[in-house]
């Protein structure tokens, strides 16, 4: 008869039907889909608006009793409660190498100190775009700029105005548009050319809210009320009321003298307008006031003298 080995004191192994190739645990994942996987999302920008107020106490100057001037808006241009709002951007987004250039319309125009119907301080800007890689970028503008002292108007392209500071993770785009909020702003050298050296490099200027779209389909912030003028209009006037209550005692020269003698408006106006008022703009007005008081004081003797 055959006979039956020992028991081995081990217990016979069950089949455990499982494979017999390794299995990776299980990671509590979800398996990744398309959208997830997805890269960044780039393409060429379709529209936008960037709102910029150049620089609030310039603004005032500009507007205020010392230059009794005026701004205009126009080409695309208009103006908003914090400045002016450019519009229709074209550009590009490039997301993997963390670059924004986009271009925007419109321009806006600084008038101040009329003389004989003709504007001493003449400044615009327009055609704004933004140049941005990673944290750091660039404003850009064409200016036309006439000097205060010389009358002469020089004209420049794509002058590197400001300095951007950008927020880290500021270029991804959610539902198609790239939105940009006060992004700080600072006068560079060759844009200091623009105020005639009255600012000099790294003055704070007004910080930009930009938003632009690479979906033509998507809805851009603030579309719905757009800027107060309608693309083209002006603000402030000539001041002439502003500096009729100041300026009479100032020149001695009554009704005339006091439309003229405002212009000067001593502290009270420079206050107004703030501190960084530009001072070369202040020596050239006073001078202006200074001769026309200087006439109407002699006219007066005229008159004194043939009435005698």
């Amino acid at each position: 008869p055959p006979v039956t080995p020992p028991p081995t004191g081990k217990p016979t192994e069950q089949p455990t039907g499982q494979p017999t190739g390794p299995t990776e645990e299980p990671t509590g994942k979800p398996t990744p889909t398309a959208s997830e996987t997805a890269a960044p999302v780039s393409g060429p920008v379709v529209d936008g608006t960037l709102d910029w107020g150049v620089k609030e106490s310039f603004r005032a100057y500009v507007v205020g009793n010392i230059a009794h001037g005026k701004i205009e808006t126009s080409g695309g241009a208009s103006a908003n409660d914090g400045g002016y709002r450019f519009t229709k951007a074209t550009g590009l987004l490039d997301a993997d190498k963390n670059t924004l250039d986009a271009a925007f319309k419109g321009k806006v125009r600084f008038l101040g100190h009329e003389t004989k119907g003709e504007y001493v301080l003449d400044l615009s800007i327009s055609n704004l775009k933004v140049d941005i890689e990673g944290t750091s970028g660039k404003l850009l503008a064409d200016v036309s700029a006439k000097d205060q002292a010389t009358g002469k108007v020089s004209e420049y392209a794509a002058l590197s105005f400001a300095d951007l500071k950008v927020p880290a993770g500021a270029l991804a785009a959610k539902d198609g548009i790239v939105t940009l909020k006060n992004v700080p702003a600072t006068l560079t050298t060759d844009g200091a050319k623009a105020f005639g050296g009255f600012y000099k490099k790294g003055e704070e200027l007004d910080a930009l809210n930009v938003a632009v779209s690479i979906d033509k389909d998507a809805q851009l912030p603030g579309d719905s009320t757009g800027g107060s003028t309608g693309g083209s209009g002006s603000t402030g006037g000539s001041g002439s009321t502003g500096g009729s209550t100041a300026g009479g005692s100032t020149t001695g020269g009554g009704t005339v003298g006091g439309s003229t003698g405002g212009s000067v408006g001593g502290s009270g106006a420079l206050a107004s307008t703030g501190s960084d008022v530009p001072t070369g703009a202040l020596i050239a007005a006073s001078g202006v006031v200074v001769a026309a008081g200087a006439g109407v004081v002699i006219a007066a003797r005229r008159r004194r003298n043939v009435t005698a």
